[in-house]
């Protein structure tokens, strides 16, 4: 009997809810049923004189989730209502299970597999899958559904899913934008992992296969607008870690991506030496749209208790892809390294990060983009009153010419220099505790020299102090502080300077919270003044019947027209709203 309620139980968490992995073995020593969760209502109104600013000028929400937990299995459900619009997308749209015994993971319905970051990350797919770690053999293997197919319909173009807000879910295709889910054949994949080794020290070789079925779509729109594609990846992925002190990692693929798969087969017409073809012919064709591309990084660590560092080398050709990734980077050449230490036990400590980068890999584009970037920080905190940051942040991009026949203006290059000072002090006692704390920072980017011969340029001068003082007795918190800022650039010169002072209280036993925020700043642009601009912001929290709070605000904030970021007065105001009750 025990075991039919088990396996009602899981069958239950599969239909309802979505449960990262569990220990099965764990369910006799957890409380039988848990349940918690919470639901919230939301609403706010925005009165503004620019409506392109505001995408949603009357907003409102109702929330509810829940967790049922059941013998350790964590059942989750949410619900959202927007606008008039319901949402269920967290709950029984994408549901799961991972339950795990001992060495051995299960999985089934909407999971997410990470193998390696060139192979398969990221990606949900709906299907099932298994990881069976006895000792030091590492197992894995996966099969599902990575999407639905989706006809091609354009009638559902530029439809807004939310009343009252701007489209949502936009695609954009050779430079047109979508606003509806983007047509798509439907595409399953599968893949395998298998290694040796632990945590600490580990080879994985891993296989990643996906391909879109053209006939899960019949009609003529889809047809004539979609086109099928086919992927298989190779990976390895490596880990050591060498004594104490030492880590190595590499991480390769290989992808063979074929763009077009009723594209002609050529494969009996492609070389013969190509390493395992007859085990690739089995897997997929080569066609006349099949590229061949390798992506790999290679990083090594050295960790000591005063000093570390950190290297890094990374090659990704130009179109490398695999449908098992979310997203990722191509035609990409990397080298970084990050040493970092430290002196007198910690109170001084130095981090630095040098980073160079480059594209045009193959050598087709006509212009090669090198990049540089430097950071570098020291951090002083010589006692546990008073302290400095100091940093320095270089960005250095150019592009350099391969054929002379290139014109010198359409040469990109920008640099940028940013130097930041930071110093801090703090007094506490028993009755208050005063932070006062110090940033200026002088930024100089050089744009280099535009098509009509202006030097693109811009040096921003920023400066703050604050004072931020809390008083023990009577939870009183106080805010002050002065702002500069300057940015000139070869037309105009803009400066802003002003003060930010704030204030909260807890009332009745913490049970009410107030608090207000105003800033207050005089403008001028080419020594000219062109206005104030002005926030004025008022919250307050009230926590009732110990589980739930009611929460309201208000924002008003002005911003004059100086010609450059506004044409005309702004204005805004914001009202806000919200219950919470959580059990």
């Amino acid at each position: 009997m025990s075991h039919k309620i088990f396996i009602l139980l899981v069958l239950a968490q599969i239909i309802l809810g979505n449960a990262k992995g569990q220990n099965i073995d764990m369910i006799g020593k957890q409380k039988a049923f848990r349940i918690n969760g919470g639901f919230g209502f939301n609403y706010s109104s925005t009165i503004t004189n620019d409506s392109n600013r505001v995408a949603m000028p009357n907003f409102w929400s109702l929330n509810m989730n829940l967790n049922v937990d059941i013998y350790g299995l964590a059942i989750p459900f949410s619900a959202v209502l927007t606008n008039g619009k319901f949402n269920m997308n967290n709950s029984f749209s994408q549901f799961g299970i991972s339950p795990k015994y001992k060495w051995i993971t299960l999985h089934a319905g909407y999971r997410q597999f990470g193998y390696s970051s060139f192979t398969v990350s990221g990606q949900t797919f709906f299907g099932g899958g298994i990881e069976i770690h006895p000792g030091i053999l590492r197992m894995g293997f996966f099969t599902g559904q990575l999407h639905k197919a989706v006809k091609w319909d354009t009638t559902q173009q530029f439809q807004q899913t939310i009343p009252g807000s701007y489209p949502l879910n936009v695609n954009t295709v050779n430079g047109a934008n979508y606003y509806s889910p983007q047509a798509s054949f439907e595409r399953k994949a599968w893949g395998a992992k298998l290694g040796i080794g632990r945590e600490s020290n580990y080879v994985d070789f891993i296989i990643f296969k996906g391909q879109d079925y053209s006939s899960s779509l019949s009609d003529a729109n889809s047809k004539a607008n979609l086109i099928p594609e086919e992927n298989l990846v190779l990976g390895v992925n490596v880990y050591q870690r060498i004594g104490k002190h030492i880590s190595f990692g590499f991480n390769s693929a290989a992808s063979i991506y074929t763009y077009n798969s009723t594209s002609d087969d050529i494969t009996d017409q492609i070389n013969k030496d190509i390493p395992f073809k007859n085990y690739i012919d089995k897997l997929i064709p080569i066609r006349a749209t099949t590229q061949f591309q390798w992506a790999g990084d290679v990083n090594l660590g050295l960790n000591f208790s005063n000093f570390s560092l950190q290297t890094e080398y990374k090659h990704i050709e130009p179109y490398f892809k695999s449908m098992g990734l979310t997203s990722g980077l191509s035609d990409l050449e990397l080298f970084s390294i990050q040493p970092s230490w430290s002196l007198f036990h910690q109170k001084i400590r130095f981090t630095n990060m040098f980073q160079f980068q480059n594209d045009n890999i193959n050598h087709y584009k006509q212009l090669t983009t090198n990049r540089m970037m430097i950071n570098s920080s020291v951090s002083v905190n010589l006692s546990n009153r008073w302290g400095f940051d100091i940093s320095y942040n270089n960005y250095d991009m150019k592009q350099l010419k391969q054929r002379a026949v290139i014109p010198d203006s359409i040469q990109a290059h920008q640099q940028s220099n940013t130097y930041t000072f930071a110093p801090r002090y703090i007094f506490t006692n028993t009755l208050f505790t005063d932070v006062i704390s110090l940033i200026g920072s002088y930024t100089n980017m050089d744009g280099g020299i535009q098509v009509n011969g202006n030097i693109n340029s811009i040096q921003n001068y920023y400066a703050t102090i604050n004072n931020s003082l809390a008083i023990a007795k009577g939870g009183w918190n106080i805010n002050t502080g002065l702002n500069y800022n300057s940015s000139k650039t070869i037309i105009n010169n803009l400066q802003s300077y002003g003060f930010i002072a704030g204030i909260s209280k807890s009332l009745f036993n913490n049970k009410l919270g107030l608090s207000n925020n105003n800033t207050f700043l005089w403008n001028t642009l080419n020594a000219k003044s062109s206005g104030n601009t002005y926030s004025i912001d008022m919250t307050g929290t009230f926590f009732f019947l110990r589980n739930q709070n009611i929460s309201f605000g208000a924002n008003y904030l002005f911003s004059p027209a100086n010609g450059v970021y506004n044409n005309k007065d702004f204005h805004q105001t914001r009202l806000t709203i919200s219950y919470q009750y959580n059990f």
